[in-house]
């Protein structure tokens, strides 16, 4: 399945956390040819293997909630996403990361798709509360997906496709707002700094992780780089990006053709409130107890939906 821009059920995780890949070039990769994240092998052989050593359920050390120890890092970033393509409607929602020790919680909505990942095992877990549906990826298995993917990108006789491969901006400071320009992609951020480096670490290891596997679920978005170059100025000076507006230019910058802008408000939780602990209670439950099946499958009956 090729589209121009990701607005579904996985666009709204691309809008959260990687604006830039939304946007997939003007002859968009199909699914076919990108392998699409979705039709993996590799991710069905490990479901029907039992999957690999680490599994979330019922036998996962998962952290106690009263536990009070010093290593203990707990917090939540909440957001609220605004987009729009071209003279469309404006449109919104709200999401949640919690961040609960070894693990961050994402969620969409009450009834939405949660995210789980595990910091020391590199491993995004994926519920459908809705199916009562689980599956695995790594990390590993990601990064080989998206270098396999480079070759028949640079293939393309795309200029915006090949920005994206090798994306570099023009940076600008005005006190706390940083400007990236180039002529494919302009980030507009407020930022501040972060009080406690350990939140700093966590907040971008994960925004990282779920950059990537944005695009390893959605076979038409391009690459994660130039939203992990943007994370990357963030990380090296240790800012929060409060407001994060990213404008789009898939044709090149020209006068009226901007054909899609997102904006996003972030605001960091330094405690978790009970709504968070039953949230994530909810979320470990469904990972012991909803049926494990292959990527390939879940994939596909989360786009029938």
């Amino acid at each position: 399945m090729a589209r121009n821009v990701a607005l579904g059920r996985w666009g709204k995780r691309i809008a959260v956390w990687a604006f830039a890949v939304v946007v997939a070039t003007a002859a968009s990769l199909g699914a076919d040819e990108t392998n699409g994240g979705a039709s993996s092998t590799e991710s069905e052989t490990k479901a029907q293997n039992g999957g690999s050593v680490f599994h979330f359920d019922s036998s996962t050390r998962w952290p106690e909630w009263e536990s009070t120890s010093e290593t203990a890092l707990r917090f939540r970033v909440d957001s609220v996403v605004k987009f729009s393509r071209n003279e469309d409607e404006e449109r919104s929602f709200r999401t949640s990361s919690v961040f609960f020790d070894d693990f961050a919680f994402d969620f969409i909505g009450d009834n939405g798709e949660i995210i789980i990942y595990s910091f020391s095992e590199k491993k995004f877990a994926l519920i459908d509360p809705i199916r009562r549906l689980r599956t695995e990826v790594d990390a590993e298995e990601i990064d080989r997906f998206l270098e396999n993917v480079k070759p028949l990108l640079e293939k393309r006789n795309d200029a915006f496709c090949a920005f994206m491969l090798e994306p570099t901006f023009e940076v600008s400071r005005k006190e706390d707002e940083l400007l990236f320009q180039s002529k494919w992609i302009d980030y507009r951020a407020t930022t501040r700094a972060f009080d406690d480096p350990e939140i700093a670490v966590a907040y971008f290891d994960f925004a990282n992780a779920l950059c990537k596997l944005n695009v390893f679920m959605n076979p038409g978005a391009v690459t994660p780089l130039a939203r992990l170059a943007v994370n990357r100025r963030f990380q090296e000076e240790a800012r929060f990006p409060e407001k994060l507006v990213v404008d789009v230019y898939p044709k090149g910058k020209m006068f009226f053709n901007r054909s899609f802008q997102a904006s996003n408000e972030y605001k960091l939780a330094r405690r978790l409130s009970e709504k968070d602990r039953n949230r994530v209670m909810r979320a470990i439950h469904f990972a012991a107890q909803f049926q494990e099946v292959s990527f390939r499958t879940y994939y596909q009956k989360s786009n029938e939906r």
